[in-house]
C-alpha cells in the first residue's frame, strides 16, 4: 500500500511538472504568434510573395488566416465512465457548497469541488487527484490511480510534442537568426498555403 501510494505521489508531481510546461509554453506561442504574423507578412513582401491570393486559394471558405498559435489542445466529445466515481463522492462530501461549514474557506472550496467536477466529467485524471493530493482525501485503490495518472502524463507529453512541431515554436527558437527564419517561413508557405517556391527565370 505505501509502496503504491508513493509512486502516487511521484506519478502526481510528474504530471504537474507537464501541465505547468504546456502552461508555459502555450504563454509563449500566444506571444510568439504575433510575430510570427507580422513576420511572416514581411517575408512574403520581401520575396514578392502574395499571400492574400494563396490564403483566399487554400483557405477559399475561410475568415481569418490559418492557426499560427496552436498549442495542441483538441476537444473531443468523452464517453462517460464510471472510473474513480467512488473519489469524486469522497470530494463532493467535503467540497459540495451544502457541505460548506467554514464559511472563509467557501470560495476555496467550491473552486476546488468545480475543479473536480470539471475533471471527471472530461476524464483529466491529473485534475482530479490534484484536487484529491492537495486537500488529503484517502484513495481506496492506487493501483487504479496510478494506471489512470500514467495514462494522463502519455496525453500531456502527446500535447507537449503537438506545441512543439508547430511553425510558431520553430519560429520562437530561430531567436532572430536570418537564416532560420528563411527556413521556418519557406517551410510555413510551402507545407500550410501550398506555395511551389519563387518563379524560376
Amino acid at each position: 500500500m505505501m509502496k503504491d501510494k508513493l509512486k502516487f505521489k511521484k506519478l502526481l508531481n510528474e504530471f504537474r511538472s507537464l501541465e505547468f510546461e504546456h502552461e508555459y509554453n502555450s504563454e509563449i506561442l500566444k506571444e510568439v504568434g504575433q510575430t510570427f504574423e507580422s513576420a511572416c507578412n514581411d517575408w512574403c513582401e520581401k520575396n514578392n510573395i502574395d499571400i492574400d491570393n494563396l490564403m483566399k486559394t487554400k483557405f477559399p471558405n475561410r475568415v481569418q488566416s490559418p492557426p499560427v498559435t496552436d498549442d495542441g489542445s483538441i476537444h473531443e466529445p468523452k464517453v462517460k465512465t464510471s472510473k474513480h466515481k467512488d473519489i469524486f463522492k469522497s470530494i463532493a462530501k467535503k467540497f459540495h457548497p451544502d457541505k460548506i461549514k467554514e464559511k472563509h474557506k467557501e470560495e476555496e472550496m467550491k473552486s476546488a469541488f468545480q475543479k473536480a467536477s470539471s475533471a471527471m466529467q472530461e476524464e483529466q485524471w491529473g485534475e482530479l487527484f490534484d484536487v484529491i493530493d492537495k486537500y488529503e482525501i484517502e484513495i481506496s485503490d492506487y493501483n487504479e490511480a496510478n494506471a489512470s495518472l500514467e495514462k494522463d502524463i502519455v496525453r500531456m507529453q502527446e500535447k507537449l510534442k503537438v506545441q512543439k512541431s508547430t511553425f510558431t515554436w520553430h519560429f520562437g527558437n530561430c531567436d532572430g537568426d536570418p537564416a532560420c527564419i528563411d527556413f521556418v517561413m519557406e517551410m510555413y508557405m510551402k507545407q500550410v498555403l501550398g506555395w511551389n517556391g519563387p518563379e524560376q527565370p
